[in-house]
């Protein structure tokens, strides 16, 4: 009588099965990657900067990001009243920081100087953002993330194109 085991195929499909199965549940999780809930958080910023982009040009008006000091809000500009208004909507709705950030924010080249309460004034502005041509403020976004602390910048390049980068001693490195 002649026993039938598996192929070798078929037991490499299988464990190339399980690894792809596994790896996804990792990254899922956040086990892996390397990276912190703040830079998870700020790629979503960049993402939603992004959006607000298209939506200003398809809408033809101005949308800002006003930073407060446990996360962000996004606002619009309404031109028949002609105030900033904070978008109350799924996606733009704001966010909370993972865990708490050091920021530095420099508008045209100048410095900002940041909320550090989470003031909620019935007249809000927006510390950047993206007017109605999809043109982005030229600000730069320094954030430090975790301990040691990585330094993040978030910040339209030269081309006007929204860049996330890392900063390091030796190199920028672009997400």
């Amino acid at each position: 009588m002649k026993t039938r085991g598996f192929t070798l195929i078929e037991i490499l499909v299988v464990v190339t099965i399980i690894a792809i199965v596994t790896g996804g549940a990792l990254l899922a999780l956040g086990l892996i990657g390397g990276q912190s809930g703040s830079a998870r958080d700020l790629e979503r910023l960049q993402s939603l900067l992004l959006d607000a982009r298209d939506r200003a040009e398809l809408e033809n008006r101005d949308y800002g990001v006003r930073l407060l000091a446990d996360g962000y809000e996004f606002l619009t500009f309404d031109a028949g009243t002609g105030r900033w208004l904070t978008v109350n909507d799924r996606v733009f709705g704001g966010a909370r920081w993972a865990e708490p950030l050091e920021l530095e924010l420099d508008v045209d080249g100048r410095r900002v100087v940041l909320r550090r309460e989470p003031e909620r004034d019935l007249a809000p502005a927006p510390d950047f953002g993206v007017d109605a041509t999809g043109e982005f403020t030229a600000f730069e976004l320094r954030a430090k993330v975790g301990s040691p602390p990585r330094v993040w910048r978030l910040g339209p390049d030269d081309d006007g194109e929204l860049q996330l980068r890392e900063l390091d001693a030796d190199r920028e490195v672009t997400r």
